[in-house]
């Protein structure tokens, strides 16, 4: 068997609104699947690579549901347990124009977040692997997540696993205190790092402004110094007007910074965006395409991801590559 990217997260139901309504006025709701390490998952594979997906959910039609959407993009659920009777949920109200996206969690005692690192296979769910990747997400959930998180990671680098880690920071998870002490745990053990200034602020529990793309990427350099990460990856978000916007993105290194954009985009959909672009840069450096080529992929899936209804980048890889970073027009493809 082929090894495999290994992700390691809680999966979600989304339940949203139909046409931007607010659930005051709603009579039916839309049900999606998705979660960070979930839609990373789906995109890698969509793109061709071989890819695994560890997490638990509950022994129930739900659950089963939850599986069969991995299975329809290829990925392999083999570490995915079923035990327990809760999924974890989330809620939408989309936004428009002035009005902001508002997302309401439910996961408290949820099958992921209630399960311990004794129920899963770590030992043979990294046999298979050739790179882990997890969030900050799964350290904030629950204690028993932090646990597996951690003994996940650990693992993956004593038998010399590489190890990618996306801060992922979620205020109504938990506290920047709590997140701070798990991010400290977790950062000697990560070699390819997806965050932001604001990640570098929470750790040095800083509170200032920073308003350059450039002063940003001077943080994320500092960060990148203190652990020796291979990569460090960022994004920008310029918001221009209702939901048009622009977006960059670099790549530290000890020796080197790489940037690329800005590319402007109409918003249709933001949520999965970052994990888009995560899923893009995995998959450039699985694939070891140059950092420059990395980005580029990168950049695209987290553009493109933008047009795309739904938490996973659904766009084949052929999309993904043709899509024109410099472009302002679009045409019909005969």
């Amino acid at each position: 068997m082929m090894k495999s990217m290994l992700l390691f997260g809680e999966m979600l139901l989304r339940l949203t609104p139909s046409n931007h309504q607010l659930f005051i006025q709603a009579s039916q709701l839309n049900m999606v699947y998705g979660g960070s390490e979930a839609n990373i998952a789906v995109a890698l594979s969509n793109w061709g690579e071989n890819t695994s997906y560890a997490t638990c959910v509950p022994d129930n039609n739900i659950g089963l549901a939850a599986i069969m959407q991995l299975r329809q993009f290829g990925v392999n659920t083999d570490y995915v347990i079923q035990q327990g009777h809760k999924m974890g949920l989330y809620f939408v109200e989309e936004g428009h124009s002035i009005r902001p996206t508002e997302v309401t969690y439910d996961r408290q005692n949820s099958a992921f977040v209630d399960a311990v690192p004794s129920d899963y296979q770590l030992e043979e769910m990294l046999d298979q692997a050739k790179w882990v990747h997890v969030s900050g997400i799964s350290l904030g959930v629950s204690k028993q997540a932090r646990e597996t998180t951690m003994a996940l990671v650990k693992l993956a680098r004593k038998k010399g696993i590489k190890v990618s880690f996306d801060f992922n920071y979620r205020a109504k998870l938990w506290s920047i205190e709590e997140a701070r002490e798990a991010f400290m745990d977790i950062l000697p053990y990560v070699n390819v790092c997806f965050g932001s200034y604001m990640d570098v602020l929470t750790l040095r529990q800083e509170k200032r402004k920073v308003h350059s793309f450039d002063e940003k990427i001077e943080l994320l350099k500092e960060l990148q110094k203190e652990y020796q990460f291979d990569q460090i990856f960022t994004t920008e978000r310029e918001i221009l007007d209702d939901n048009e916007q622009k977006l960059s993105c670099a790549v530290i290194t000890g020796t080197e910074v790489h940037r690329l954009g800005p590319v402007k985009v109409n918003v249709l959909e933001r949520i999965g965006t970052g994990d888009s672009f995560v899923a893009g840069a995995l998959y450039g450096l699985a694939n070891s395409y140059s950092l420059q080529d990395t980005l580029d992929f990168a950049l695209s899936s987290f553009a493109l991801k933008h047009t795309i209804v739904g938490d996973f980048q659904v766009a084949s890889k052929q999309a993904v590559q043709g899509f024109d970073l410099n472009g302002d027009k679009v045409v019909i493809k005969r």
